[in-house]
C-alpha cells in the first residue's frame, strides 16, 4: 500500500511524484515504459521541437551572416546527424529525471494504468500487477489529435511526432492548422527551401493571440515565403504516386493541390481513454477530469488530476505548477495561489509571447485600459542580431497606469516576456518602469520606450 500512485511520468507526474517524496510519502509513478520517461514535452514535444528551431534558425541568418563578412555558402544540413543529437539530449535530460525519481525514493513501475476501484490501480505488463494507494493523482498527459477527414499515413501524412523521424526533408508540405506548433513547424521547414504552405480552419493564426500579434505574425511568415490561408478546409484528399493529392477548400474556391507530406496539427486530446475512469468514479468531460479549486476530483476526493488532463492550458510549465499545489495540499504546506498568471510562448521565427490579460479579455470587462506598442525597428540590438521585425505591446489601466498585460512579437519573444512576468505579478505601474535603467544595447530596452 502505498502513500500517493502517480499516473505518467511526463513534466506534471515526475514534478509531483518528486516532491511528495521529499516530503515523506511513499510514492510510487507508472509509466507505459522507460522510453516514456518525460512524457510528450521530452520525448517528442517541446524538447526536440526546439532543438529543430534551433538549428533551422541558423541556416534562416545565413543571408544576414554573409553580409557581415562571415562566409557560410557551404552551409548544409544534415537530418540525420540533428537526430542523433536530439537523441543523445533527450537520453540525458531522461537520466536527470530517473536521478530525482530515485533521490526522492519513488518507486517506478513500467505498463498501462487502469482504475480497477476507487484507490486502487490495474499494471498491465510482463506481469499485471494491481497496487493500491490513499491518493491517487493522474498526470496521464495527451496524444496527437486525429483530424475528422485525414488519417496518418506512414511517412506522408504525419503528425509533430514523426517530424522528428523523417529520413530526408521534403520539398512541399501542407501544414493543417496554424496554433503554436504549426507555426513553429512551418518555420522550421521554411528555413530548409521547403515550399510550405498552412491551411487554419479558423479565422487567423495562433488564435490565442491579440489580433494584431496574430496578423503581425502572418505578415512576417508570409514575408519568408510561407503561403497562409485561413478560413480554411481540407474536403478529400488520396495518396496518388508517392505524393498526396487534396482539395482544399479556402472558401470562395476549392484547389486540388499535391505535396510531398501533410503535417497534422490541430490539437491534442486527454490521455484518460483507457484508464477506466468510471471504476474510480471519476466525471469527466470530453475526456478532461473535471476537479475542483483544488484540483481534487469533483467525484472522487482521493483522486487528483493535473497537466493535460484537465481543461487548464496544455503547457509543460502549467503542469509543473499545478504539481506543486497538489504537492503542497498533499504535505499540509501553504498552497500556492489557484490563479496565476503565465507565459504563452510560440518559438516560430519571428518569436510571439503573451502574458496577462489580452484585449479580448479587457474587452469582457469594465476596466478602462490603454495599449502601448513599440517597433523593434528603432532598436540596435535587433538591427545588430539581424531581425528587426514585430514589436512589444503593453496593455495598462487608464486610472492607476498598472500594466495588465503584454504581447510581443520579434526577435527573442519568449525570453523578453519574462521581465513582464516580474512586472505584472508586482503590479508595476508606468511610471515605475520608467525610473529603471535597461542596459544598452538590448532588446530588453525597447520596454523602457514604452513607458
Amino acid at each position: 500500500m502505498y502513500d500517493i500512485i502517480v499516473i505518467g511520468a511526463g513534466p506534471a507526474g515526475y514534478e509531483v511524484a518528486t516532491l511528495l517524496g521529499n516530503g515523506g510519502e511513499k510514492v510510487c509513478i507508472i509509466e507505459k515504459a522507460e522510453k516514456n520517461i518525460g512524457g510528450t514535452c521530452l520525448n517528442e514535444g517541446c524538447v526536440p521541437a526546439k532543438i529543430f528551431l534551433e538549428c533551422s534558425s541558423y541556416i534562416k541568418k545565413n543571408k544576414y551572416f554573409n553580409n557581415c563578412g562571415v562566409k557560410m555558402d557551404m552551409l548544409s544540413f544534415d537530418i540525420k546527424q540533428l537526430q542523433t543529437s536530439t537523441n543523445n539530449l533527450i537520453a540525458n535530460l531522461k537520466m536527470g529525471i530517473l536521478a530525482k525519481l530515485k533521490k526522492a525514493k519513488v518507486d517506478i513501475k513500467y505498463g498501462e494504468a487502469s482504475f480497477v476501484g476507487k484507490n486502487s490501480i490495474n499494471i498491465s505488463g510482463d506481469n499485471d500487477e494491481v497496487i493500491s494507494a490513499k491518493n491517487i493523482i493522474i498526470a496521464s498527459g495527451s496524444s496527437h489529435k486525429n483530424h475528422p477527414l485525414i488519417e496518418l499515413c506512414e511517412d506522408k501524412i504525419i503528425s509533430s511526432r514523426e517530424v522528428f523521424l523523417l529520413k530526408d526533408i521534403p520539398k512541399s508540405i501542407l501544414i493543417i492548422g496554424a496554433g503554436a506548433i504549426g507555426c513553429e513547424f512551418a518555420s522550421f521547414f521554411n528555413a530548409l527551401d521547403v515550399d510550405v504552405e498552412i491551411a487554419e480552419f479558423t479565422s487567423k493564426i495562433v488564435p490565442i493571440e491579440d489580433d494584431d500579434v496574430s496578423k503581425g505574425l502572418k505578415r512576417e511568415l508570409e514575408k519568408q515565403g510561407i503561403k497562409i490561408n485561413v478560413n480554411t478546409n481540407i474536403v478529400a484528399y488520396k495518396i496518388k504516386n508517392d505524393e498526396v493529392e487534396v482539395e482544399i477548400d479556402y472558401g470562395k474556391k476549392r484547389e486540388i493541390k499535391v505535396f510531398d507530406k501533410i503535417l497534422i496539427s490541430i490539437g491534442r486530446v486527454p490521455n484518460t481513454k483507457n484508464l477506466n475512469l468510471s471504476n474510480a468514479n471519476i466525471d469527466e468531460n470530453r475526456g478532461f477530469i473535471e476537479v475542483n479549486s483544488n484540483l481534487q476530483s469533483t467525484s472522487n476526493e482521493n483522486i487528483y488530476a493535473i497537466g493535460d488532463v484537465i481543461s487548464s492550458p496544455a503547457l509543460a510549465h502549467v503542469g509543473y505548477y499545478e504539481a506543486k499545489r497538489v504537492a503542497q495540499i498533499l504535505l499540509n504546506k501553504e498552497v500556492m495561489s489557484e490563479t496565476t498568471i503565465f507565459p504563452s510562448v510560440t518559438f516560430c521565427t519571428p518569436q510571439v509571447a503573451s502574458i496577462g490579460m489580452s484585449e479580448k479579455a479587457l474587452k469582457n470587462t469594465e476596466i478602462q485600459y490603454k495599449s502601448k506598442k513599440i517597433f523593434f525597428k528603432s532598436n540596435a540590438k535587433a538591427k545588430i542580431k539581424g531581425d528587426d521585425c514585430g514589436f512589444i505591446k503593453i496593455l495598462y489601466d487608464i486610472n492607476t497606469n498598472i500594466i495588465l498585460g503584454a504581447s510581443i512579437i520579434g526577435n527573442e519573444a519568449t525570453e523578453i516576456i519574462h521581465q513582464f512576468l516580474i512586472i505584472i505579478n508586482t503590479k508595476q505601474t508606468i511610471e515605475d518602469i520608467s525610473k529603471m535603467i535597461f542596459a544598452h544595447p538590448t532588446l530588453s530596452e525597447s520596454i523602457l520606450e514604452l513607458m
